[in-house]
């Protein structure tokens, strides 16, 4: 074969073979329309089937998955079906002429596949010996004659493509309008089925958990709490909503909610530890699940106080419980009060008269405000939580003043009483207290000139001349001054001898003591009450010591009569049936008693102290009276009151006993009455002695005044 004839057959191959080339290209294409087709509609019925099923059904996010992975499966299948395969498959032109003859299903002598076999394979043949290079030329020159006419562009269905167009335009356009005219629909599909939300489709029924945010109902960690769902409707009211909640280990249960009112459903939480998945539904409709989260409510878990203050030489630091208000604070202190909460908090609202504590922050656990303390501080804090709409109980703060008090004073006297001798002593008792110490105590004195005898007195002159509103006092230090001052509490006793006074009877004398601290604003005084005693001629109150020591004889005498009824009744007794009474009037008699022990020796020691008597007096009658009384109180009767509570009990002492000890007690009663009749009588030889003697003193006196002025008188001449 020459080479213009090679160059005649190459030209007529490529030409039909471009043909054919551009017919699998066109395949292609179909293809990929077709199968973008296919799956365009499949996506689009399973999205709708999907959409009518979910707000049919309401789909749980399990069952919506298992839908997804189902279209998945779908979706890759129509993808390996339509396109993955078709494009696996050549499209050589021998093969685009096979796929047209199948596509027009026509019979052999109509077929052009073995037409372009022929024109493209029979030029090779050339070479060989046996064949006829003008047969094969021919041939080639006849099929290239039949296929050029034929039409090639027409091997497309057109309206299949059409078709297929159309399918993908409706696949594309329904989603879009379907976007746009229910945009919110499209939106809660898209949430539902991509983003795994829960959100319930919209119903004639409507539910709204009242504090539901973000998925969350947040409530107080070991606090009841209401939870409460409102619901709208749109057509027939709803009677019953009920309230599925399960826990963290899997275990659900279904509560029936109470109707507060019409469309207000409520039910009270128990106290809730851990977190809780919640559902609510009722009517048509129903509330996506939500969580029920228990936090930590804000509160203080420690409160610190620091205060500083001139008198202090350290500060004062003390961590205490506000709402027991146990702190106080010197006027002027520096107080900084610093708090601390358990979680974090955004905000401290502060519930006081003035509202001016400003609180700073840290880390948001950590605060602290700061004021001069001036008067009592109170007020309540309320803690918002941070992370959560949350706040805490108001909680009482209160911190008091403490002020420097003036000394406190007590001034007593013991022994005697307010009418006393010239020669008495006094024993005085003062104690002092402060609230950071006792600068200076002292007692003193006061005491009109008219009342002091004199021991030089000019002719014709009276200590009465002297003005009535002079007065002379006398002070008796006691403590101090200390300075500083550190003794909160100082006790003292302080002895008075009037004696050295030289007080005429019926002067009055006055005492009081003061204390005196040394407070940071200035010192401050006591004074305590004024004791006010007045000086009585001493057989003056001798006579009131006795006319009181007789009525306490006539008062013994009198338990000792009732003491006589009880030995009459032990004695006639028969049973025990009277225990109880018996004893009773025998604890009447010994108290009796003992107050008159206790006034008598009361008694005795006045006249110690006012110079009375003597001391064989005194000692008489301790010896005689006041000592039996007490050894008869302590000791005897006490036995009888031991022996009286026996009768009670399962082995009582015999009667006869009682009996010879009452009777021991009345001679014992009688023998002091004896004796205090002998010291009255004693006292009166004393008294009329001492009368005698002060006669005789006065008549000396005033022999020698006599004398001395006859004297005065001659010497004058």
């Amino acid at each position: 074969m020459s080479e213009s004839q090679s160059r005649e057959f190459a030209e007529l191959q490529s030409t039909i073979s471009r043909k054919l080339d551009r017919v699998g290209r066109a395949m292609r294409r179909h293809i990929l329309l077709e199968a973008a087709a296919r799956i365009g509609l499949a996506v689009l019925g399973l999205t709708a089937v999907s959409l009518l099923f979910d707000w049919w059904l309401e789909l749980s996010l399990a069952t919506r998955i298992g839908c997804l992975l189902v279209g998945l499966g779908i979706f890759s299948y129509l993808a390996w079906r339509y396109i993955y395969l078709p494009f696996q498959v050549t499209l050589s032109p021998i093969e685009v002429a096979n796929l047209i003859d199948r596509s027009r299903k026509v019979n052999n002598q109509q077929a052009i596949a073995p037409q372009v076999a022929s024109l493209l394979q029979l030029p090779g043949h050339l070479a060989e010996a046996e064949q006829s290079e003008e047969m094969i030329e021919r041939a080639v020159q006849e099929n290239y004659q039949r296929l050029s006419d034929y039409p090639f562009e027409k091997s497309i269905n057109q309206k299949h493509t059409q078709a297929c167009l159309l399918g993908l335009m409706v696949a594309v356009l329904i989603p879009i309008c379907f976007l746009v005219v229910l945009p919110a629909a499209a939106q809660l599909w898209g949430a539902r089925w991509l983003l795994g939300s829960n959100q319930p489709w919209p119903r004639d029924t409507q539910l709204i958990v009242v504090g539901l945010k973000e998925g969350q109902w947040v409530l107080p960690r070991g606090e009841s709490a209401t939870l409460q769902i409102q619901v709208e409707d749109a057509a027939e009211p709803t009677e019953s909503v009920w309230l599925s909640l399960e826990d963290e280990n899997g275990e659900s249960e279904t509560i029936t909610m109470n109707r507060f009112q019409a469309g207000d459903f409520r039910y009270e939480l128990p106290p809730v530890q851990l977190p809780i998945q919640a559902l609510a539904w009722g009517g048509d409709g129903q509330t996506e699940p939500f969580m029920i989260v228990p936090i930590d409510r804000p509160r203080i878990t420690d409160l610190k106080i620091h205060a500083t203050h001139p008198r202090r030489s350290e500060p004062f630091v003390s961590h205490f419980s506000a709402s027991e208000g146990n702190v106080r604070l010197l006027p002027q202190s520096q107080v900084t009060l610093e708090l601390t909460t358990n979680v974090k908090v955004r905000q401290i609202d502060v519930d006081s008269e003035d509202g001016s504590l400003q609180w700073k922050s840290t880390d948001g656990k950590h605060f602290q405000t700061a004021w001069t303390h001036e008067r009592p501080v109170n007020f309540k804090l309320i803690l918002h939580s941070s992370e959560h709409e949350i706040s805490s109980h108001p909680r009482p703060v209160s911190i008091g003043v403490q002020p420097d008090r003036s000394p406190r004073l007590s001034f007593r006297y013991s022994g005697l009483r307010q009418r006393i001798t010239p020669q008495a002593t006094i024993p005085f008792s003062i104690i002092a207290r402060d609230d950071f110490g006792i600068r200076q105590v002292g007692m003193n004195s006061e005491v009109p000139l008219t009342g002091i005898a004199t021991t030089e007195k000019k002719a014709g002159e009276t200590s009465s001349s002297a003005p009535e509103n002079l007065k002379h006092q006398q002070n008796y230090p006691v403590y101090g001054p200390e300075d500083p001052a550190v003794e909160t509490v100082v006790e003292h006793e302080q002895r008075v001898s009037i004696a050295e006074m030289k007080l005429n009877p019926g002067a009055v004398i006055t005492f009081q003591s003061f204390a005196e601290d040394n407070c940071f604003t200035g010192r401050q005084k006591t004074n305590s009450r004024e004791l006010v005693f007045r000086i009585v001629k001493p057989e003056e109150l001798f006579r009131e010591i006795l006319l009181r020591q007789q009525q306490l004889r006539s008062r013994l005498r009198k338990a000792r009569d009732q003491a006589e009824q009880l030995r009459d009744k032990l004695k006639l007794a028969q049973n025990l049936d009277e225990a109880a009474t018996w004893l009773r009037q025998h604890q009447l008699v010994r108290r009796e008693v003992g107050q008159v022990s206790h006034a008598l020796n009361s008694s005795v020691e006045e006249m110690k102290l006012n110079q009375l008597g003597g001391a064989e007096t005194w000692q008489l009658i301790e010896q005689t009276v006041l000592k039996p009384l007490r050894n008869l109180h302590d000791r005897d009767m006490e036995q009888q009151r031991q022996s009286l509570e026996s009768l009670r009990s399962q082995s009582p002492e015999p009667l006869t006993q009682l009996t010879e000890q009452q009777d021991q007690i009345l001679k014992s009663m009688d023998q002091i009455l004896n004796n205090m009749a002998q010291w009255d009588s004693f006292i009166d030889v004393v008294n009329q002695l001492n009368a005698v003697i002060k006669l005789e003193q006065l008549v000396k006196d005033k022999t020698e005044e006599l004398k001395k002025k006859q004297t005065d008188s001659i010497f004058d001449n």
